[in-house]
């Protein structure tokens, strides 16, 4: 059992991320390395010096980091709590909490450990801690394309069907991919079709908040840089009019931003920006499409409420 700097844990990321794609029933991009430190690098702007409790032994890892008060610990990503702290074989990894707690804590401390599927192993062994507590987190919306985008469309309703054709047949829109473009250009040509949006109008678009707009150009470039961006942009008269953001892993893909300039809001510039990504995904091999957290229209496109949940622990 060894205790590591973040310093360190940036060098070993890598092998943080191989355990997490070892973990059952935990979302494998937000655990992942480039959320969480994206998160905590800008999302809370925590500082490098604040007490962390990052430990690795043979392949199973935590990484907490205390916030808001002294002695509770967070993962590094809170604002939804999407992924988990603890990375590993389930049993392994809560054995492992336990010791680190027991180690290097002077005094009780809470730990926050989100992202679970309920009933899933880690999540039963959390669980049965004497006082745990479960704790809300934030759920996603899948769309299941094990079965390729014919069966999923099959399973809409007519009416969405004919919504879904009537974009797809709208003149003038052409949807292309990001191209050869580095992420600084890539992510100049998202702000201009953000400030032209309903919500940057009425000032609550996220990218008007410095602390997401940072976290989202990390994990653009962070993306770019592993091979793992997937960006479609739809154009008028070859000018910027939408955009689709997400990113995979392994074979799920993972949704982050999608928006388009509100003079093309009748086009139905969304669905069509959201079919022809399906689409490409599925042509890739992906099986698994999260659309992220839940809205209104996510929910005619989903087939699945994928419930999350948390549990608090003092140790």
């Amino acid at each position: 059992m060894k205790r590591i700097t973040l310093g360190e844990f940036r060098e070993r990321s890598a092998e943080f991320a191989g355990a997490v794609a070892l973990t059952p029933g935990i979302s494998k991009f937000c655990t992942g390395p480039l959320w969480q430190l994206a998160a905590h690098d800008y999302l809370h702007a925590i500082p490098e010096d604040s007490p962390h409790l990052i430990v690795e032994e043979s392949g199973t890892w935590l990484a907490f980091v205390e916030r808001d008060r002294r002695g509770v610990f967070f993962p590094f990503e809170s604002a939804w709590l999407f992924g988990s702290p603890l990375a590993g074989e389930p049993q392994k990894s809560a054995a492992l909490l336990q010791a680190a707690a027991k180690r290097w804590m002077n005094s009780p401390c809470g730990f926050f450990v989100g992202g679970l599927s309920p009933r899933s192993p880690l999540h039963e062994i959390l669980r049965q801690h004497p006082g745990a507590r479960e704790i809300p987190t934030t759920d996603c919306m899948i769309i299941d394309l094990s079965d390729g985008c014919d069966a999923w469309l099959e399973r809409r309703s007519k009416k969405f069907r004919r919504s879904l054709h009537a974009a797809t047949e709208a003149d003038g829109i052409e949807i292309v991919d990001a191209g050869e473009s580095g992420p600084d250009d890539l992510y100049l040509r998202l702000l201009q079709i953000q400030r032209n949006t309903y919500k940057w109008r009425e000032g609550t678009d996220i990218f008007q908040y410095p602390d997401y707009a940072a976290f989202y150009r990390a994990i653009l470039g962070g993306l770019h840089e592993q091979g793992d961006l997937r960006l479609l942009f739809a154009q008028r008269d070859g000018t910027d009019v939408g955009y689709i953001l997400g990113g995979i892993e392994g074979e799920t893909y993972r949704g982050l931003q999608m928006s388009y300039c509100e003079e093309v809001r009748s086009l139905g510039v969304g669905n069509r920006l959201q079919w022809e990504n399906l689409r490409r995904c599925a042509a890739e091999g992906i099986t698994r499409y999260d659309l992220g957290m839940p809205s209104d229209y996510k929910k005619r496109w989903a087939d699945i409420h994928d419930v999350k949940v948390g549990v608090f622990l003092v140790l």
